[in-house]
Formats: C-alpha cells, sequence, structure tokens
C-alpha cells in the first residue's frame, strides 16, 4: 500500500473507531476519551494490530496535540492564571510533588535500572498530563469554573517543573541554568508583553478592525492566530521545554476582551468543534495505538506497586487539599465543596502525552532502555483510561459550580 493510502486509510480507522467508542461510553455517563484510547489498543498491536505508529502518524498527532491545547489556553486568560497560582501551587504540592517524591523511593527500590533511569521513569509516571487533563476539563464542562482554572494553572506549573526536572538529568548543570535563564527571560518578556495589550485593548482591537477593511477574507485571521501559535510552540521547544506548553501560552495571551467577543466566539466555536470531532479523538486513539501492553510485563507487579501508590496518594492528598481550599470561600452546599475536590483530585491524576515525551526524550538520549520506555507506557495508558472512569456520572455537579470571575 503506498504511504499517501496508507496514513488516510489509518487515520479513517482510527477517527471512526475512536468517535464510535467515545459515543458508546458517553451513552453510560462515561468520558468519551476512555474510549478513545481503548480503540487505539484494539487496533495497535496489543490486540489486533491493524494500525502501527511512523513518523508521518506522529506528525499527525503532534498537529492534534497542539491545536487541543492551544484551545485549552485561548479559553482561559493570562489573568485567570496569574490569580490562581496560590491555590495551584498547594494543588501542584498534593498531586505531584510529594507523590513523585514518593514514586522516586519506590522506584530506586523495586526497578534498580539505575538512579537516573529510575528517576526518570518515576517523573514520567507521576507527573500529570496538560494533555488529558484539559481534554477532561473541556467534556466536564469546567473550563470556566473555579475547579477548572485551579487545575489548569496547577497543571501548567507541574508540566513546566517536569521539563525541568528532565533537563537536569539529561544535560549538564551549566545547560540546565540555561534553559532556566531562558524561560525566566520568556516568562517576564510575556507578561510584559500581556500587560501592554491589557491596557491597550481599545487600540489593539482598532488594529484588527483598520486591518480586516483591507483583507478579502476574514479567515486571515485564523492563520494569524495559529501562526502565533506555533511561533511560541518553536520557541518552548528550542529552549528545551515541550512545544505543548507553547500552544497553552499563545492561547492564553489571546482573549475575548482582547479581541473581541464576536471574534472570541467565532474562533472559539470553530476550533472547539475541530477539537471534538477530529483532533481529540485522533490523537487519543494513537495514543492507545501506540501503548503496546506485550513488552514490560515482567516488571508488571512492581510497575502496579509504584503507580497505585503514587496516583493513590496523589488522589487523597488533593482531594482533602481541595477541601481545605474552597471552603473557605465558596458559599455554597458542603456536596458541593467535596464535587469540586473530586474533580481536581481525580482530573489531576490523569497521565498522557506528558509523561510519554518524557520517556521518549530519554530513551533518545540513552538514558533509560526500551524495558523502562514500557513500563511508562503501560502505566500512562492505564492510568488514563481508569482516570476518565473515575469521572463518572457521580462526580458531575448536582447544581452549577460558581463560575470564577474570567
Amino acid at each position: 500500500m503506498k504511504l499517501p493510502y496508507q496514513i488516510i486509510w489509518q487515520i479513517l480507522v482510527v477517527l471512526t473507531t475512536a468517535v464510535i467508542l467515545g459515543e458508546v461510553f458517553q451513552q453510560f455517563d462515561l468520558p468519551s476519551v476512555a474510549g478513545e484510547l481503548l480503540s487505539g489498543l484494539i487496533l495497535g498491536p496489543t490486540v489486533l494490530g491493524v494500525v502501527k505508529i511512523n513518523n508521518q502518524i506522529s506528525a499527525v498527532s503532534t498537529i492534534s496535540l497542539f491545536f487541543i491545547i492551544f484551545l485549552i489556553g485561548f479559553e482561559m486568560k493570562t489573568e485567570t492564571l496569574r490569580k490562581n497560582i496560590p491555590r495551584a501551587s498547594v494543588v501542584t504540592l498534593t498531586s505531584f510533588v510529594i507523590p513523585f517524591t514518593i514514586a522516586v523511593l519506590i522506584s530506586l527500590r523495586l526497578f534498580q535500572f539505575g538512579p537516573i533511569s529510575d528517576f526518570i521513569v518515576a517523573l514520567a509516571i507521576s507527573v500529570p498530563s496538560i494533555s488529558i487533563v484539559s481534554v477532561m476539563v473541556i467534556q466536564f464542562d469546567l473550563l470556566r469554573s473555579a475547579a477548572g482554572e485551579v487545575i489548569l494553572a496547577s497543571v501548567a506549573i507541574t508540566d513546566i517543573a517536569a521539563f525541568i526536572f528532565l533537563a537536569a538529568v539529561s544535560q549538564s548543570a551549566g545547560n540546565t541554568v540555561v534553559l532556566l535563564l531562558y524561560l525566566v527571560i520568556f516568562i517576564g518578556c510575556y507578561a510584559l508583553v500581556d500587560l501592554i495589550l491589557n491596557k491597550k485593548i481599545e487600540s489593539f482591537q482598532g488594529i484588527l478592525n483598520r486591518g480586516s477593511k483591507y483583507l478579502k477574507s476574514e479567515d486571515i485571521s485564523y492563520a494569524i492566530l495559529i501562526a502565533v501559535g506555533l511561533l511560541l510552540s518553536l520557541v518552548f521547544q528550542a529552549i528545551g521545554i515541550s512545544y505543548i506548553l507553547g500552544a497553552f501560552f499563545a492561547g492564553l495571551i489571546l482573549h475575548e476582551e482582547l479581541i473581541g467577543r464576536e471574534a472570541f466566539g467565532r474562533i472559539s466555536r470553530t476550533l472547539g468543534r475541530f477539537n471534538r470531532g477530529f483532533f481529540i479523538p485522533l490523537f487519543f486513539g494513537f495514543a492507545g495505538v501506540e501503548a503496546s501492553l506485550l513488552s514490560g510485563y515482567v516488571l508488571l507487579i512492581p510497575l502496579s506497586i509504584v503507580v497505585i501508590s503514587s496516583v493513590g496518594i496523589a488522589i487523597g492528598l488533593t482531594y482533602f487539599g481541595a477541601m481545605d481550599l474552597f471552603k473557605s470561600d465558596i458559599e455554597t452546599a458542603q456536596y458541593q465543596i467535596r464535587d469540586i475536590a473530586r474533580q481536581i483530585s481525580v482530573i489531576l491524576a490523569g497521565r498522557g502525552a506528558v509523561g510519554i515525551i518524557i520517556v521518549s526524550v530519554a530513551l533518545s538520549y540513552g538514558l533509560i532502555n526500551d524495558q523502562a520506555y514500557s513500563l511508562v507506557i503501560i502505566a500512562t495508558t492505564v492510568v488514563s483510561i481508569v482516570t476518565p472512569l473515575l469521572l463518572g456520572r457521580h462526580l458531575k455537579p448536582k447544581v452549577p459550580i460558581n463560575s470564577a470571575s474570567s
């Protein structure tokens, strides 16, 4: 089969199966993400073996993830992220820092690949992934809620920290310092640009309106937004952090008040439809295909201990931490606060693309072997399927949660 036909056929099979299984899961009031991942496992080498990952398919998955994360940032504001940093820092401590520390100690005891390899395996297993976390935030309609804002702020902090940890063990001390310096410079410049744009909203909108008069097609606005997103993604990739966070920050700087309600609504609806109908099922379908549960089975018992300890501790600590954070300022029934705490704790247990990226980079650097890589793939796949199932109908808010100001 010629390559172009093979790629189109694999996309067709994965997309169709992912959409169907995702819809089946939704009919039972379960998140479609779990069905989409399961579809990939069925089509991939684990079961049927009819779809295989190659460089072209990986490129499609990369593009899909870019648009998923870009829309997440687009639906938020820098102000929203900034005002949630205190709460998000507490949640990051309970959902990542403490569970990761425990996972490292257990991994050093059980795996014995070597200190660096064990550290990387524990990191990849412990880090919440903005990919699956953000999709669950969308599908549970939490994007503009207080819980959703804390979740996204926390996972952004966590993933930045995880890539810095990876750089610290995969690069020299000098290169790690340079990476941190680049990151500080970028965040400083980003904050300055965001401040200027928000102070000159009317002027910026005037430039957009004048520019639109000279354009024969308003569709050029989509191209400009995507180009900005790709540019920031490229910057993040170049300084040694993932393009995923670049896409998030690119979308974050462009919000409703800045570009206007009408333009924002039009762009948000268009990107949202493409995400729900194409990019989300395709990305998670191929993520399931990439996971092979046939290797790494020798260490499944130690792996289970690490995963259960890490994820279980993360969920428990984050639940009680979130209860304490929200009980003082949300004047609603007690069961609503429990719902918020459950949503935050379980969603932040989501594992996915970030963990896989970490072990992929480590494998390319020769820091881990194939067996360690397979263990992380198994762990992230299983947790990515189980976590959405924990957010079934019983964790839906019984009444609308108070939305944070946006």
